[in-house]
C-alpha cells in the first residue's frame, strides 16, 4: 500500500500468471486492508495506486481471436487488482513464438506501447 507505482513483468504460463505472481495477488487481497464489503458490494482501497503490467504471450489470444477464450492472464490480472480499486495498465506482446517477423512487430509494439505510458 506504501507503493505508488508497481511494474510487474507478467509471461503467460499455460493459460495464466505464473504460480509466484498468482501467491503474490492472494497475499495483497487483504479484507479491510486493500478492499472492504459496502452496500454496493465490495469498495477497493487501494485507488490511486498505479500497476504497469508487461504481458508476454507466445501465442495470439486478443479478443476476436480463435484462442481469445483460453486467455486467462490478463483476465486474472485486470480482474484482481480491479477488485481492490485499481486498472492496471498492460503493454501486451504476444504472438512471441511465431514466425521472426511477427516476433519482431509484437516487440516493436510493445515498445510503442510502453513509451506512450505517462510518467
Amino acid at each position: 500500500m506504501e507503493a505508488d507505482v508497481v511494474v510487474i513483468g507478467a509471461p503467460m504460463y499455460n493459460f495464466t500468471v505464473s504460480t509466484q505472481l498468482k501467491a503474490w495477488l492472494d497475499r495483497i487481497i487483504i479484507p479491510g486492508t486493500t478492499f472492504r464489503p459496502s452496500a454496493g458490494g465490495v469498495e477497493g482501497l487501494a485507488k490511486g495506486k498505479r500497476v504497469v503490467v508487461a504481458l508476454s504471450r507466445g501465442g495470439v489470444y486478443a479478443p476476436g481471436t480463435a484462442a481469445a477464450s483460453a486467455e486467462h492472464a490478463e483476465t486474472l490480472l485486470r480482474t484482481m487488482f480491479g477488485f481492490i480499486g485499481i486498472a492496471p495498465e498492460l503493454v501486451v506482446a504476444e504472438g512471441l513464438n511465431a514466425a521472426p517477423q511477427a516476433r519482431a512487430e509484437a516487440v516493436a509494439g510493445a515498445r510503442t506501447a510502453i513509451d506512450r505510458l505517462t510518467a
